[in-house]
């Protein structure tokens, strides 16, 4: 018999199971039914079967269900027995349904022709829908618990008896739902709890969807609002229990539940019997766990737990900590309106030198111990501080041998690798032990080298041998100083507010085309001293090859250049696919990460044995140094003329004003809201250290150093928690927590300063193709932190094929590309000044960078609206 079979509309339901008298007409939509009661002979159907799922929707056939129209005529063409005496006597309704069925059977046969004749599949559903469903969404305030009394009750009585599942290996929904009910229910054998009923009102079954009722958090990200995806609290509303009831579940991978909860780390389950009072409703409830878990530190510090009591002891403390924090931000407010309401007039504050610097020591002085024993408690902080270790290592130390030998050959020897190595480690120690905030990364940089080659050429008037340079050198160096802390004084780093993300964007992709620009030129010498010198055209166009001992004195080996092009791809190449393995799908997310993080300390290892030990019998060019120069040499003043003098204080203010502007971009960009820091800013303390710190290497004759791009971002995000989301075919990441600790930057310099023992060998074993390899690689991973290369793409992409993102969808296209051709203008002049021959039109680079500051905030308003610049230019 045909039972609760489907007709072609997808609607009427049809029962010819026991020929009873049909009554009502249902319409499923969205687990509701709409029943027509008037009675009419024409909407008499009958109800679903009880194979039909009547809270959802979802309909089946049965065993003895007709496959085909051949198969099951027999059965359709009698649905009525004409022995009235068995069943009942025949009448007006049993005439007009039979009627109906003889014209839904006649309908059925002709599609089944029409069907057979074109090759149409038998399935009559694949046109339409399986189902439909309803969905809202909702707003929900943030729960004030702290003076809520009745939430403060459920979260204590969740932590005197926790019910928390960790790292379960569940895969499917229904499962994590079981076990976690199935704990509550041992856990506590008084609630009788059946377990079968409790998951029927968490798991629904309808069009496979599997949570009916869940709040979720939104976040605020520069792509617009998107669902925090790393937690989900589950309500179910049930009578299998008579007052709430909370388990919660740490999952070991994140789980994807379906669209906007792809990477769920925590469940949290609500079970709520369904009359309750409207103040211990289950979303009331769910609320209140919603706003906790909404907590990033609350989370991250939940995620390598192992027991129960942990769990409580961390969340109880994590409620505590946001309790005082709340408790400040109320006195703060409140501060803030008595002082308004006293305020009578304008009051100024007295200026006092220093004051700033007292701030920067008072907010960053309470942390210091903290910064290096906090985060060295559990295997994962561990890992990341041992990578993050290698990486400052690699990335300070190679740069520093390739910047030496510019350094030699600028200075004729008198500054070589190995004194760029001291300097980074002295410099690095100090930075390390007396800084503020010491996740910014100092180090000697290409604008240092060109300022050194300036003050070389500059020294040369006063002695053509080139005698003075140490003395003109420490006179510059020590002016620098002076100035640097006149800066950290006065509070000149206030400034920064006007520096906003257009400002920090251009520099940083100035330094990262800085970068691969010098491997470009690195690259074409190779190729013209050792390739194209090595042939001549003559009068008949006929090629030979060059004598070895022409007077270039270069060996004509056409191998090395090309070698020397393939170890540099090579070493950029192995280092980037390890950085991106952490997008991949293969092995979990902690592992990809640890895989990545050793990216740059693998692309140098390969690089350096395929160019050391592969291809050992091609010379692919070694540093040397100058063994006769000590290690330190304290710079003697021989007596300088006051032109001497003059033109030492003039470069030193002019350097000193590149310091300051790299060295506050650099600590912008790391201060930043996005990158979760707690422990506050130190912008005028940290620019007297470096002031400082550049004074001793002017003494010595070391070469200086400042905040640096793109290291400083770099190691934020190295030790960096970062959580993934996908939202709408959108990857969009998330900083979570950042492990704020100085033992990355003191270890890394240690190990620096213990690898100029290493000078010349075995460090000069590393190829130099191999070194300028890692400029394009640094290069090339912090593009991905730029709005303004992510809009340089936008230009040369479909316009349908634009990303999601925030202001795509506030600003138009015309005003977004119009921003992006100004900020191209401005690098474009940077370019020009840094990059141009002349030695002396690079000294006014700094004045160009200050001049990015006024264009932002005077020039672009008056070309594009300010509710415009807000969506481009805003916080990131």
């Amino acid at each position: 018999m045909l039972k609760n079979q489907v007709d072609i509309t997808g609607e009427l339901i049809i029962d010819a199971e026991g020929a009873e008298e049909v009554k009502t007409k249902k319409v499923f939509v969205n687990g509701s039914d709409a029943k027509d009661t008037k009675g009419s002979a024409d909407s008499k159907v009958s109800d679903p079967g009880p194979s039909s799922n009547s809270s959802g929707g979802t309909y089946t056939e049965s065993e003895d269900s007709a496959s085909d129209v051949e198969g099951s005529e027999d059965k359709l063409a009698h649905p009525f027995p004409t022995t009235a005496s068995n069943y009942f006597k025949p009448n007006k309704d049993y005439q007009r349904a039979s009627e109906n069925w003889q014209s839904l059977l006649s309908v059925w046969k002709t599609s089944a022709a029409v069907k057979k004749n074109t090759g149409f599949s038998d399935n009559t559903d694949d046109n339409f829908c399986s189902n439909l469903y309803h969905t809202k969404r909702k707003a929900l305030k943030l729960k004030n618990y702290h003076d809520n009394a009745r939430s403060m009750r459920d979260i204590g009585k969740f932590l005197a008896q926790p019910i928390v599942l960790f790292n379960t290996h569940r895969t499917l929904w229904e499962d994590i739902v079981e076990e976690m009910i199935t704990k509550l229910s041992r856990e506590k054998p008084e609630l009788n709890l059946p377990i079968k009923k409790a998951m029927k009102s968490v798991i629904s079954k309808d069009a496979d969807y599997s949570i009916p009722e869940c709040v979720q958090g939104i976040v605020q990200t520069q792509h617009g609002p998107i669902t925090e995806q790393s937690f989900i609290v589950v309500i179910g509303n049930t009578n299998a229990v008579e007052e709430n009831q909370v388990a919660m579940c740490v999952l070991e991978q994140p789980f994807n539940f379906g669209n906007g909860a792809e990477e769920v780390r925590f469940i949290c389950l609500v079970l709520s019997p369904k009359k309750a009072k409207q103040t211990k409703t289950g979303i009331q409830v769910a609320r209140t766990y919603a706003t906790l878990l909404s907590d990033d530190r609350l989370r991250h510090n939940l995620l390598n737990l192992k027991s129960s009591e942990e769990f409580a002891h961390e969340f109880e403390m994590e409620c505590h900590r946001m309790h005082k924090e709340h408790e400040k931000r109320q006195r703060v407010l409140a501060a803030i309106e008595v002082s308004k309401l006293k305020e009578t007039g304008p009051k100024k504050k007295s200026w006092i030198p220093g004051r700033e610097i007292v701030n920067d020591i008072k907010r960053r002085g309470k942390h210091y111990i903290s910064d290096y024993t906090k985060d060295v408690k559990d295997c994962t902080s561990i890992q990341k501080i041992i990578s993050t270790t290698l990486f400052l290592f690699f990335s300070l130390l190679l740069p520093s041998i390739a910047f030496g030998v510019l350094d030699s050959y600028y200075t004729d020897g008198r500054i070589d690798a190995k004194n760029v190595i001291v300097s980074q480690a002295l410099a690095g120690l100090l930075w390390a032990l007396f800084s503020g905030q010491h996740l910014v990364v100092i180090r000697t940089t290409i604008p240092v080298v060109i300022y050194t080659k300036i003050i070389y050429l500059i020294s040369k008037n006063w002695a053509e041998d080139g005698s003075f340079f140490y003395t003109f050198y420490a006179m510059t160096g020590l002016t620098s100083s002076v100035f640097l802390v006149i800066y950290g004084l006065t509070g000149l780093s206030k400034i920064m507010a006007y520096c906003s993300r257009s400002t920090e964007e251009i520099v940083g992709l100035f330094i990262s085309i800085a970068f691969v620009v010098d491997s470009v030129k690195f690259i074409l010498k190779e190729f013209d001293l050792h390739y194209y010198s090595c042939f001549t055209v003559n009068e008949s166009m006929n090629i030979t090859k060059r004598a070895a001992d022409l007077a270039s004195g270069t060996e004509c080996d056409q191998t090395k250049p090309i070698l020397s092009l393939l170890l540099l791809l090579i070493t950029v190449y192995v280092g980037v696919v390890i950085f991106n393995f952490k997008y991949s799908p293969y092995l979990n997310a902690n592992k990809r990460v640890m895989v990545a993080d050793y990216a740059l300390v693998v692309a140098v290892a390969v690089g350096t044995v395929l160019g050391s030990y592969v291809f050992r019998h091609i010379d692919l060019g070694k540093f040397y140094v100058n063994e006769e120069r000590p290690m330190f040499k304290v710079i003697t003043f021989e007596n300088p003329s006051s032109g001497a003098v003059l033109a030492a204080i003039a470069l030193g203010c002019i350097m000193s004003i590149l310091f300051f502007m790299e060295n506050c971009i650099s600590a912008s960009i790391v201060n930043n809201p996005s990158n979760k820091l707690k422990k506050g800013h130190a912008y005028h303390h940290d620019m007297v250290v470096v002031g400082l710190i550049n004074a001793v290497m002017s003494v010595f004759g070391l070469p200086f150093v400042h905040g640096s791009l793109p290291h400083s971002p770099l190691h934020v995000r190295a030790l960096a928690d970062i959580e993934e989301h996908i939202d709408n075919g959108n990857l969009t990441e998330k900083i979570v927590y950042v492990r704020e600790t100085r033992l990355t930057t003191l270890i890394s310099h240690i190990l620096i300063g213990v690898s100029v023992l290493a000078v010349p060998y075995p460090l000069n074993m590393i190829p130099i193709p191999v070194l300028y390899g890692l400029f394009i690689f640094l290069a090339v991973t912090s593009l991905g932190d730029f709005q303004l290369w992510e809009r340089l793409v936008l230009i040369f992409t479909e316009q349908s094929l634009y990303p999601p993102i925030h202001y795509v969808r506030k600003v138009p296209q015309k005003s977004i590309h119009c921003f992006t051709f100004l900020q191209i203008v401005q690098l474009v002049v940077l370019c020009i000044i840094s990059f141009a021959g002349s030695a002396y039109l690079k000294m006014f680079f700094p004045f160009a960078i200050i001049a990015l500051m006024p264009i932002r905030e005077r020039i672009l308003p008056a070309l594009i609206s300010e509710r415009h610049l807000h969506w481009l230019d805003g916080e990131h």
